[in-house]
């Protein structure tokens, strides 16, 4: 698991649940359900990417590979998203988001690994590509590479710049249909992924329908998913981690400026 030693004053004198992240940020929606699951207190801090403020000094004192999100807890710095549910169902086991059953603990955490093993190549290609945006400029690609360690993100990010090929948009897309394949025949007859309470499983995924489904992906097939979704929304953790950080336009013209942002691109690249 990732935390980070740090000897930074000002990240160690840190006291409670401080949590860097981004609105729309999928990662970022997944700790935030967490959270708010488990009834926890915690401190936003939202971090601006549009604005390239995950590259700031102050940011990479917390997380050096300048991802959302990331937590500080009592000093203490944990990143990457999928450890700090980890990191949270462990300190903060009540209540419990991880069957006691150790056949069903196993089969949520491979969904929570599911979600992290697809998040480049398939839900950030399709989100990136489908939509024409990126979340660099060339202008700051140099100075991201000099300090970005990851090296497959740098590489990413310069992908996403050129723009991807309809083809690599669709293998991406049919990752993901796979998936929400596998899902439907769960919850066509079920309530959650795993089991039958709410679960890693659960928080794992619905950041994943809520963007995707944001942005245009067809889910109309997907009644189970669907209802899951909707179900999911009525869950009082919901809200406060992410309807109010949703953008507050309708899904239709936040897919009709990414449609009109694709073509400026494609026009632009031509």
């Amino acid at each position: 698991m990732p935390i980070l030693a740090t000897a930074d004053p000002a990240i160690t004198s840190l006291q409670g649940i401080h949590l860097y992240h981004a609105g729309i940020s999928n990662c970022s929606m997944r700790v935030r359900l967490a959270l708010e699951e488990k009834g926890l207190k915690w401190v936003s801090h939202e971090v601006d990417l549009g604005h390239q403020e995950n590259l700031k000094p102050w940011y990479l004192a917390i997380n050096p590979k300048g991802l959302v999100p990331a937590v500080v807890d009592d000093g203490v710095v944990i990143t990457e998203s999928n450890d700090i549910l980890h990191y949270l169902e462990e300190k903060f086991p009540n209540p419990p988001l991880l069957s006691s059953d150790p056949a069903l603990a196993v089969e949520a955490n491979e969904w929570v690994d599911l979600s992290a093993s697809l998040h480049m190549k398939a839900i950030k290609t399709w989100v990136y590509g489908s939509t024409g945006s990126a979340s660099k400029k060339r202008s700051d690609m140099a100075h991201y590479a000099e300090i970005e360690p990851d090296k497959a993100l740098v590489a990413f990010h310069e992908k996403s710049l050129d723009g991807f090929s309809d083809e690599e948009i669709e293998v991406a897309r049919k990752m993901l249909v796979e998936v929400f394949d596998r899902m439907e025949r769960r919850l066509k007859d079920h309530a959650f992924l795993v089991g039958e309470a709410q679960s890693l499983a659960d928080i794992a995924w619905l950041p994943q329908y809520a963007l995707l489904n944001m942005l245009g992906f067809d889910f109309r097939r997907y009644h189970g998913i669907v209802a899951w979704a909707h179900r999911q929304e009525q869950r009082p953790a919901y809200p406060g981690a992410i309807t109010v950080w949703m953008p507050k336009v309708p899904s239709w013209v936040v897919q009709a400026g990414m449609k009109v942002m694709r073509l400026f691109r494609r026009l632009k690249a031509a």
